[in-house]
């Protein structure tokens, strides 16, 4: 097994009995595995605030002899199965120097879709879709830079004929939202970073009241994963720098796409209903 399907491993079958610091480390290297390829010893522990024991002894821990070995282990994989479009994203100071602010882009959401396809099979994600295709309501959360797609999951579901309610709301209002959550409603959950109190409130009642959910987020494991029906993992990259939607964008277009299918000539009815409308009244093309 390679090194980040290690690490992975750790997060996901032993994430209780690692420490504070060795969650970071692993919760660190999951999420930047190329960039962590580059990084010594030093680095990395300078990086998150540990000490350079603490990085060796967790390498050893998980069956490396050092943090030197775990890192070929990470090397061995940036070699084989990155594309050089790719292993640019992981060089961020060598894009700004060569190649500019489009290039760095482009070739971070490159990286990062691939790694989308690794982490989300057709299968978890027509699951997924058919999940949110039954509801009688589907309950849409996020918040931050991702909660703003929610509005775009708000505009297509509707269009589609889906009784939705999306909210980025926090605190009080938060809560005027979902309370009418019945059997048979599902949450579609966006919740990057850390298990946020709206993220877990909004699973915890949806299952609660026999409801069905999705979430959606970059943890490999946390208190909302036993909460939800299903999961699906975006990676967008460091934690500490500015990270695409792209990714995000791209799973959340394939929800939509999969529930256009599965609506059949009935998506197709309500997008020429409106259609009809629009004429009615003048507005069916813009002016």
């Amino acid at each position: 097994m390679s090194g980040i399907g290690i690490v992975e491993r750790a997060l996901r079958d032993d994430y209780d009995k690692l420490t504070v610091s060795q969650r970071r480390l692993a919760e660190y290297i999951f999420q930047n595995p190329y960039e962590v390829a580059l990084m010594s010893n030093s680095q990395i522990a300078s990086h998150l605030n540990v000490s350079e024991a603490t990085v060796v002894r967790f390498a050893q821990a998980l069956g490396f002899t050092g943090y030197t070995d775990l890192r070929e282990s990470l090397k061995e994989r940036l070699i084989k199965e990155v594309k050089s479009s790719e292993r640019v994203a992981a060089m961020v100071h060598e894009e700004r120097d060569q190649a500019g602010t489009l290039h760095e882009i482009v070739s971070q959401n490159i990286f990062h879709l691939n790694r989308l396809l690794e982490n989300v099979s057709e299968e978890a994600l027509i699951e997924a879709t058919e999940c949110l295709n039954g509801a009688n309501q589907i309950f849409v959360y996020g918040e931050g830079a991702p909660g703003s797609l929610t509005h775009h999951i708000d505009f297509w579901l509707s269009r589609l004929g889906y009784r939705v309610k999306a909210t980025q709301q926090t605190g009080r209002r938060f809560y005027d939202r979902i309370f009418d959550i019945k059997k048979g409603d599902a949450a579609l959950v966006l919740a990057f970073r850390s298990a946020n109190t709206e993220a877990c409130a909004l699973l915890e009642i949806m299952k609660e009241r026999q409801g069905r959910s999705v979430l959606i987020t970059d943890l490999i494991n946390s208190k909302m994963h036993n909460l939800a029906t299903y999961v699906l993992m975006v990676q967008r990259g460091r934690m500490d720098a500015f990270r695409s939607l792209g990714p995000l964008a791209a799973l959340i277009d394939a929800i939509i796409l999969g529930l256009m299918r599965l609506k059949g000539d009935e998506a197709v009815d309500k997008l020429k209903d409106l259609d009809s409308i629009r004429h009615r009244y003048g507005v069916l093309f813009d002016k």
